[in-house]
């Protein structure tokens, strides 16, 4: 039993006309103790707050017992020895050799041996009309007809002049059909890899220079140019994720189909 204040001893009858303290027993077992006006006139309107703050008190007391006796709600959320699995997403990447692809292609190996045929033709030529001018100046060197040295130095600036305009037109032509050639290798292998890449999964395909055969893997120069790289580039790749001989396939396969139709 709580008791809010001891009334004090009075000799007198508990009576709300003569006494100033009265005890009040409430339901749930708390007594307190109110006071009361002295006068009789306002005890009523007194014994009313005195009887609203004890209500107060019994709807806050059982709240805090009832609040007391209810057991804690266990929290909801991860325990403190459970895992939390973290969601990876993973991006798929692969690579491939460019020079073995320039190499092992058969329509750029064929390209490049037609451009490289071509060369060796203009090449042979050329040199022939450099030999015809060295032949030429010796003539005028020996010569000791003045007539005779004025023609052959008509001769030899004529040739020069050929010579000149057969240089520039080769280059010209050379250039403009490497160009064709590069664009038409560069088209197949972008739609090849794009193909390869879909089919794969692969979010990138990345190419890089290095060694075509074994015989250019050992090759020191090939090494250095590795440990001084000029730009970004993997030194190490997985092999699974290699798609170089799968390239060269799909290219070759696809060049024979379009050479059959």
């Amino acid at each position: 039993m709580i008791r809010w204040a001891d009334a004090p001893p009075s000799p007198l009858r508990i009576c709300p006309c003569h006494i100033s303290f009265a005890r009040v027993t409430l339901r749930t077992g708390l007594t307190g103790v109110a006071r009361l006006p002295a006068r009789p006139t306002e005890g009523f309107n007194m014994i009313r707050w005195s009887v609203l703050a004890a209500g107060t008190a019994v709807v806050v007391g059982a709240a805090f017992v009832t609040g007391a006796s209810i057991p804690p709600k266990p929290s909801v959320g991860v325990g403190k020895g459970a895992e939390v699995k973290a969601t990876v997403i993973g991006q798929k990447t692969g690579y491939f050799n460019m020079p073995r692809i320039m190499r092992e292609y058969r329509r750029a190996q064929t390209a490049m041996v037609r451009i490289n045929e071509r060369t060796t033709r203009a090449l042979v030529q050329v040199k022939g009309m450099r030999e015809m001018y060295a032949d030429l100046q010796k003539k005028h060197e020996t010569t000791l007809d003045a007539e005779q040295k004025d023609r052959i130095k008509d001769e030899m600036l004529a040739l020069k002049r050929m010579i000149e305009d057969f240089d520039r037109e080769h280059g010209k032509r050379h250039t403009e059909q490497a160009a064709f050639f590069i664009s038409e290798i560069y088209a197949d292998i972008r739609t090849a890899t794009a193909e390869m890449a879909h089919e794969h999964g692969l979010v990138a395909v990345l190419t890089y220079p290095d060694a075509a055969t074994r015989e250019e893997a050992e090759s020191p120069l090939l090494k250095e140019m590795k440990l001084k790289p000029t730009a970004c580039s993997p030194f190490y790749l997985d092999p699974s994720v290699d798609y170089t001989d799968e390239l060269v396939h799909r290219l070759n396969a696809k060049a024979e189909g379009n050479r059959g139709k």
